[in-house]
């Protein structure tokens, strides 16, 4: 089973072309502009480089968030308008559960996996050893008690801004800073949704309200604040 999985929630777009068993390409590339021009022009290098035919491609991956707004428009949009033009399979990645999985646990601890928000605000999600959620993603204000919902001996810590989360819960133990998952731990969560045949809807994963004026005052003050 061919596929491609990308994500662009983060720091990077993460790309890789695959199979069941290996990785045939793969690149990480910073971004910061222009997102949806880097994204069409690594496509183009798998068509090129690999003389691969995208037709041929049985699933395609994005990752749905939480993370970077446009980045995650941008990803779904494109695997979605490939989709329609030509009838392939499209499902979603939890960027949470992509980015636990880029480091190795050598030492079976459960993992606290995390996306800076905004300042005072940071994405969670908890994860057994196996890499499997055990608590639903949720937003947290770091001002507030932070529950824990294992032994904070047996926990490690990953994703950007790890060192913040440690100092507020005094903890010492393993964090891994992570501002974006690597093509490995992308090939590996697809791989398990194949696998299980357990798919998430290719939607944006909001967690958060959006602060907007109501339709009433628009003409005035078009902002988004």
């Amino acid at each position: 089973m061919n596929f491609i999985a990308l994500d662009l929630s983060l720091n990077h777009l993460v790309i890789i072309l695959a199979d069941i068993n290996k990785i045939h390409y793969k690149n990480k590339i910073p971004v910061q502009r222009d997102r949806a021009g880097i994204l069409f022009k690594n496509l183009q290098n798998i068509i090129n480089e690999l003389k691969f035919d995208l037709n041929s491609l049985d699933i395609l991956f994005s990752t749905v968030g939480p993370g970077n707004f446009n980045g995650i428009r941008v990803s779904l949009s494109v695997i979605k308008g490939f989709a329609i033009a030509h009838d392939t399979k499209i499902a979603g990645l939890s960027s949470l559960e992509v980015l636990c999985r880029s480091f190795l646990n050598k030492h079976n601890k459960y993992i606290c996996s995390i996306i800076k928000a905004s300042p005072d605000f940071y994405y969670i999600e908890w994860f057994n050893q196996f890499n499997k959620s055990i608590f639903a993603p949720k937003l947290i204000n770091i001002n507030e008690k932070m529950e824990l919902p294992v032994s904070i001996n047996n926990i490690a810590l990953v994703g950007n801004d790890v060192e913040l989360i440690a100092k507020i819960l005094n903890f010492h133990g393993e964090m891994y800073n992570i501002d974006s998952p690597s093509p490995e731990s992308l090939f590996l969560a697809a791989k398990d949704n194949i696998i299980s045949n357990n798919f998430i809807e290719a939607d944006p994963l909001y967690l958060r309200e959006v602060n907007a004026q109501k339709p009433s005052l628009w003409k005035n003050n078009p902002i988004v604040k």
